[in-house]
C-alpha cells in the first residue's frame, strides 16, 4: 500500500493557495544519460477520497490507475492503492488535500497518458512527446506549492536538485499571492554556447495585453551545462498574471542575443467563483501584520489545531525564516484549507477563542493560553460541556475534570488536569480517553501521591484490571460519572 503525502509537508510559499479540487499534471524531464522520464502528479481533494472512521481513527483511501500507451499498445500500467495519513482529527481528515507522484522512465517517442480514479467520473488523457536526447530544450514548468532542502540518502519522487519540491498541480495562482515560485530544467545549452560559457535566461509574466510585464520579468546570466536546474521566484500582483490568458514566458539566448529555445506556460489567477461557493471572500486578513514576532506568535497560537506537518512548518521552518510574507501566506493557506467557503470568518472565530484562553489560562505562561495544556485542549476540542474543579483539597493534588458530550466525531470523552507542584502552576493533562492524547493507567495513584511515587503492585493491578467506575475514590467517580 502506498502512503499519500500531505500537500503541506514542506515550507509553504504564499503562491500556493489554490482551490481544493482534484488535479492531474504530467511533467517531462530528461536524464543525464540518454532517455527521459515523466512524473504523473495527482492531487486529490478530500471530498474525492473515501474517508472512513475505524476504531476512532480516520482513514483516507483512493484507487488510481495510470496507463501509458504508444502506437496503440499499452507500455505501462500502474494500479495504485493510495492511503492517506491516519489521524484522530476529523477536521484534518476532511480538509487535507493529498498528493502522489507516479514516475515512468521512457524512451523518446509519442505517448498517451491516461489517469483513472475509481469512484469518480474523472478521466485524463494527455499526449506526451519525448524528443530525442541532445537537443537544446527546457523541461516542463512546475509551479511550486512548497519546498525544503532534501536530506542525502532520503530522496523521494519529490526530490530534485537538492530540494524536496511539491508541485502546485494547477496553472492558477491565488488572488492574494505576492510571489510565484517555479522549477524548470535546461538541457544541452552547452552544445550551443559551449560548456561553462555564459548565456542569458529571461523569464516573466505577461499582462492582459499578452505582452511581458516589465515589473514581472527577471534576467539571469548562467553558465552552460548538460543539465541545469533553475528554481526561481517572480512577483505577482492583482493584475499580473491576469485572470485569464496569462503566460509565464521563458527564453534562453546566447550572449549575442540569439534565441536558443523558449517555452510559454499558461498561468492565470483563480477567483472566488472558481470554487463551489460564490461566497468565498478574497483573503486579506493576513496582510495587516508588519511585525514578524507578533505574526509568529499568532501562528504559534494555531499549534493546537494544526496537523503534525503544519506544526513542524511553524516550529522549524517559519520560526527561522523571519519572512513576513511567507508567514502571512501560510496563515491564509491554513484557513483556506480548513474552511474554503469562508476562511476569514473561520479565522476570526478562532482568534476570538485564542483571546479567551489567553485571558483564562495564560496567567502562568506569560499570557499565552495556547501554551498551556488546558488552553491547548480548549482550542483543539472546543469548550467542555461540564467542568469539575477540586483545587483546594488535601487528599489529592489539585485537579479539574473536563467532560465532552461530543467532539471531533467522538462521544463521552474526558480530560483530567492536575497541578503536580500544587501552588501557582498551570494544570497539566494527567489522563484522557481521547485517542492520540496522553493516557496514563496509573492516574488515580499519581493524583493521590504528593511525592508522585508508585508501588509496582498497584501499577500492575491498574494495567491488568478494569477500573471500578463506582469506587470510593472521588476523582475516579467524578471522572467516569460526571455530574
Amino acid at each position: 500500500m502506498i502512503r499519500l503525502l500531505s500537500v503541506l509537508l514542506f515550507i509553504l510559499t504564499i503562491d500556493g493557495v489554490c482551490a481544493q479540487t482534484t488535479g492531474i499534471e504530467v511533467l517531462r524531464y530528461q536524464l543525464a544519460n540518454e532517455g527521459a522520464y515523466i512524473d504523473v502528479c495527482i492531487e486529490i481533494a478530500p471530498n474525492d477520497m473515501k474517508i472512513e472512521l475505524e476504531d476512532t481513527v480516520w482513514h483516507s483511501t483512493a484507487n488510481i490507475t495510470v496507463l501509458l500507451e504508444q502506437e496503440g499498445e499499452i507500455t505501462g500500467v500502474r494500479k495504485i492503492n493510495l492511503s492517506g495519513p491516519e489521524t484522530c482529527d476529523s477536521t484534518e481528515a476532511w480538509s487535507s488535500s493529498h498528493l502522489h507522484i507516479e514516475r515512468f522512465k521512457i524512451d523518446p517517442g509519442n505517448y498517451i497518458t491516461t489517469v483513472l480514479i475509481d469512484g469518480l467520473d474523472y478521466e485524463l488523457q494527455e499526449d506526451v512527446l519525448i524528443p530525442l536526447s541532445g537537443t537544446p530544450m527546457l523541461s516542463d514548468v512546475m509551479l511550486v506549492e512548497a519546498y525544503s532542502k532534501s536530506v542525502k540518502g532520503e530522496e523521494t519522487e519529490f526530490s530534485r536538485s537538492g530540494m524536496n519540491i511539491i508541485p502546485l498541480v494547477d496553472t492558477r495562482i491565488s488572488p492574494e499571492a505576492r510571489i510565484a515560485k517555479f522549477y524548470v530544467e535546461l538541457y544541452n545549452i552547452d552544445q550551443v554556447v559551449g560548456k561553462d560559457s555564459l548565456f542569458l535566461m529571461s523569464f516573466g509574466f505577461t499582462g492582459s495585453d499578452g505582452r511581458l510585464s516589465l515589473n514581472h520579468t527577471r534576467y539571469l546570466r548562467l553558465r552552460a551545462d548538460n543539465i541545469l536546474p533553475v528554481f526561481e521566484t517572480l512577483p505577482v500582483d492583482v493584475s499580473v498574471p491576469p485572470i485569464e490568458g496569462g503566460l509565464l514566458k521563458i527564453e534562453i539566448r546566447t550572449r549575442e542575443g540569439h534565441l536558443v529555445t523558449s517555452i510559454d506556460y499558461p498561468v492565470s489567477r483563480w477567483t472566488a467563483n472558481d470554487g463551489e461557493s460564490n461566497d468565498v471572500p478574497l483573503l486579506n486578513f493576513a496582510t495587516h501584520w508588519d511585525d514578524v514576532d507578533q505574526l509568529y506568535r499568532h501562528l504559534e497560537d494555531h499549534l493546537p489545531i494544526a496537523s503534525p506537518t503544519q506544526q513542524n512548518t511553524i516550529l522549524h521552518t517559519l520560526k527561522h525564516s523571519r519572512d513576513l510574507h511567507m508567514m502571512s501566506g501560510f496563515l491564509e493557506h491554513f484557513w483556506v484549507s480548513r474552511n474554503p467557503e469562508n476562511p476569514q470568518q473561520a479565522w476570526q472565530n478562532y482568534s476570538h477563542e485564542v483571546m479567551v484562553v489567553d485571558s483564562v489560562f495564560g496567567g502562568c505562561r506569560s499570557g499565552h493560553g495556547a501554551d498551556t495544556d488546558q488552553g491547548y485542549v480548549y482550542l483543539k476540542y472546543g469548550r467542555p460541556n461540564t467542568i469539575v474543579q477540586r483545587l483546594h483539597g488535601t487528599d489529592y493534588y489539585p485537579y479539574e475534570i473536563w467532560h465532552y458530550h461530543h467532539t471531533l466525531g467522538l462521544s463521552n470523552r474526558r480530560f483530567l488536569f492536575y497541578a503536580p507542584h500544587v501552588v501557582g502552576e498551570c494544570l497539566e493533562i494527567l489522563q484522557t480517553d481521547l485517542p492520540g492524547e496522553k493516557r496514563n493507567d496509573d492516574w488515580i495513584e499519581i493524583l493521590k501521591s504528593r511525592e508522585n511515587r508508585l508501588r509496582v503492585t498497584d501499577s500492575q493491578l491498574n494495567r491488568l484490571n478494569p477500573r471500578d467506575t463506582f469506587s470510593r475514590e472521588e476523582p475516579e467517580d467524578l471522572y467516569y460519572n460526571p455530574r
